[in-house]
């Protein structure tokens, strides 16, 4: 696993500097089917060019992209500049963490959809080895091809419940909030870099880091979301519990499969209910959670996510984790945030609209009155 992780990312953080996919078993000379193609493999440049009757490779020099300096808390930025900065953040700290110890366990069951199998595992080998020592109790991962397997599987280790929590087609989940994690895989499906979270891996990720974040604030419930209740007034938004678990998870889901967060960072932002007012609010907006769903009463989780790689951007992931462990003692986010990140919650809020149709979000066109949402007209 260590040496997987390292060639992971190794591999992402080249995907990061040149764009140009790897291609493996290239060398000079060999054939190649498509002329002025330019392909990068072991960091050489090949580009196929006409020899005689032949297409064949031959090295070129390596044009890598510029890697644009990042300012920390900038409003001169772009979603590629934000995307990228926040990738490199988090696979430094990544490689970090490859000698760490981890305490999990991972049950599998037989099934015939291997290959989206091996995703939810791929995706669950290296959040474990990432954070699996933040469990001082350790923490465990169910994978099942039927309800009732990974229902008596998590019995055994101490948890009743009935893993059925609909997520995607083919896909059904269980969490409870601590340490435990079930998944119940039914149908088919590949991993699509285009395209990611649709086959599981990235749900099974964002789930873990919930897990995550409860152990890290020392919340064992699970941790405490802002809602219109007076006891929650110092719990966390919505945005940052969604969006931090959604950047995880998409993140940790694109390394194990070797491919381009920023590849796929266009359907990530696409998965929202399609309503009008969805992201069109202010983040101070996306702070509660009343009940009952994941639009109560708006959809954090891209607004969150963007958020998160703004934060990681500026301040590190090893911070935005911080934060967590800050609160477990502070009991209060705002502290834990400008104590961790040295910038005030309502200054981060007003940076980040300042930025938002920069990165990929529409404007500011809808505002909470109370708990229901209203377009702003006038």
């Amino acid at each position: 696993m260590k040496r997987l992780l390292i060639g992971l990312l190794v591999a992402c953080l080249t995907a990061l500097i040149n764009p140009s996919p790897a291609s493996a078993a290239i060398k000079a000379g060999g054939s190649c089917k498509k002329v002025g193609q330019i392909t990068i493999s072991s960091g050489v440049t090949y580009s196929c060019t006409k020899s005689g009757k032949k297409s064949v490779w031959r090295k070129s020099a390596p044009k890598a992209a510029a890697v644009v300096n990042f300012e920390p808390w900038s409003t001169n930025i772009d979603s590629k500049t934000l995307s990228d900065q926040a990738q490199r953040n988090f696979l430094s700290w990544a490689k970090d963490r490859v000698a760490v110890a981890t305490n999990h366990t991972q049950i599998i069951q037989a099934n015939p959809n291997t290959n989206r199998v091996s995703i939810l595992k791929k995706s669950d080998d290296l959040g474990a080895r990432l954070f699996g020592s933040y469990f001082a109790q350790g923490s465990k991962t169910i994978i099942g091809a039927t309800e009732s397997w990974t229902n008596e599987q998590l019995a055994n280790s101490g948890w009743q419940t009935k893993c059925n929590v609909p997520s995607m087609p083919g896909v059904t989940y269980c969490l409870d909030r601590s340490k435990h994690q079930g998944y119940v895989v039914s149908t088919e499906l590949t991993y699509n870099p285009r395209n990611p979270g649709s086959d599981g891996g990235a749900l099974l990720a964002h789930e873990y880091f919930h897990l995550v974040q409860a152990n890290l604030s020392a919340t064992s419930t699970g941790v405490q979301i802002k809602s219109d209740q007076s006891d929650s007034v110092n719990a966390f938004p919505a945005w940052f519990i969604e969006g931090t678990a959604d950047f995880v998870g998409f993140a940790v889901g694109a390394l194990s499969q070797n491919a381009s967060y920023w590849d796929g960072r266009a359907a990530m932002l696409s998965y929202a209910p399609p309503r009008e007012s969805t992201n069109r609010n202010s983040i101070a907006d996306y702070e509660l959670r009343t009940c009952c769903g994941n639009d109560t009463p708006t959809y954090p989780y891209n607004i969150g996510q963007v958020a998160s790689e703004y934060i990681i951007a500026s301040v590190g992931f090893q911070k935005m984790l911080d934060i967590f462990t800050d609160y477990a003692s502070s009991r209060n986010f705002e502290k834990s945030f400008e104590k961790v990140t040295g910038i005030s919650k309502i200054s981060f809020y007003e940076k980040f609209d300042q930025i938002r149709t920069k990165v990929g979000l529409p404007a500011i066109s809808w505002r909470l009155d109370g708990l229901t949402n209203k377009k702003i007209t006038g």
